[in-house]
């Protein structure tokens, strides 16, 4: 104690400072036991209140679905590449040509792997033959794959063109829509079971968030359409294989007298080609001719009594003595 305070004062000191010291405990306890301001009581909200329209309930659950994340959204996405491959082979003949076509595609048909989605094989009578096959080989196979195998190994060879696209963004924005349609899809079905429920909700309000969620459900079904074929394109490597039959350059048709062969092949071609409308004339009149001359020949022979009757007719009239109108 400090030694300025009288004897007495001292003595009663301690009891003068206690009830102070219990009033600021009080204190205390009773400001970290309180509510805040944020906790005031609420007002009630009327019944009315709690009949919103079917706009609303389509709005709250829009807020709902776009609020939520796709799962795993953070996480660093796997690359999507969408990978093709173009061979072009050239053949001296038609016959290398057909052997390696038929071969390229029965080693698709019997790898598991493989799958053709395009195939088409031309050999004209007039002209050169060539060939077309499309196919689908799964990533980590193409490389091991007997059909790849062939097409890239075969001395026929002339090009090949590979080309990648990168569809992860494509995939990770279609991801994340799909899961927030969902979302919204469940939340329409929420809000529709709980409209059932309540006789005093207006038909009209239930009548469009079932539109609504009609709607919803339509654009899932596209996404996971969607989601479908980038999975597909990106998992599988589309190879294209092109066979075609090389006609090989003349000598003859380069160089100071490639006017002159070139003027003599268009006579012949033209004299021949006369030569064939006149062959093809001829097939055409025969059969008329054949049918004709039998019935040319009947004509003839009926009109021979005919033209006598007729004659024997005209000398009669011309034997008969004309009379005289005065007598």
């Amino acid at each position: 104690m400090p030694a300025f305070l009288p004897t007495s004062f001292r003595h009663l000191l301690p009891f003068l400072l206690l009830p102070l010291i219990l009033l600021g405990t009080a204190l205390g306890l009773a400001g970290c036991d309180g509510n805040s301001l944020d906790d005031s009581p609420r007002p009630s909200v009327p019944q009315e209140a709690g009949r919103f329209s079917g706009e609303a309930m389509v709005r709250q659950a829009d807020v709902a679905g776009a609020a939520l994340p796709a799962n795993g959204a953070a996480e660093a996405p796997d690359f999507r590449i969408e990978e093709r491959r173009g061979y072009s082979l050239q053949f001296e003949e038609a016959e290398p040509l057909l052997a390696a076509y038929r071969e390229t595609h029965e080693a698709c048909v019997a790898t598991p792997d493989c799958r053709v989605e395009q195939g088409r094989l031309q050999t004209p009578r007039h002209g050169l033959a060539s060939g077309y096959l499309a196919m689908r080989v799964a990533r980590d196979r193409v490389d091991e794959a007997e059909p790849v195998r062939l097409v890239a190994e075969s001395p026929a060879l002339s090009g090949v063109e590979i080309t990648r696209n990168d569809r992860t963004q494509q995939m990770i924005d279609t991801e994340a829509r799909l899961a927030q349609q969902v979302v919204l899809r469940e939340r329409l079905k929420e809000l529709a079971q709980e409209g059932r429920g309540f006789s005093e909700r207006r038909i009209q309000d239930l009548l469009q968030v079932e539109r609504e969620l009609a709607r919803v459900q339509g654009e899932i079904e596209s996404m996971q359409g969607q989601q479908r074929h980038l999975t597909r394109v990106t998992d599988t490597v589309a190879i294209t294989a092109s066979f075609q039959e090389q006609r090989w350059v003349e000598p003859r048709e380069h160089g100071v007298l490639a006017p002159l062969w070139r003027a003599l092949d268009r006579s012949m071609a033209l004299f021949f080609e006369s030569v064939g409308q006149v062959i093809l004339v001829v097939v055409f009149l025969t059969p008329w001719l054949v049918l004709g001359l039998p019935v040319l020949w009947l004509l003839s022979r009926l009109w021979r009594p005919v033209r006598r009757a007729f004659s024997r007719l005209g000398e009669k009239r011309r034997k008969t003595p004309r009379r005289d109108p005065e007598a």
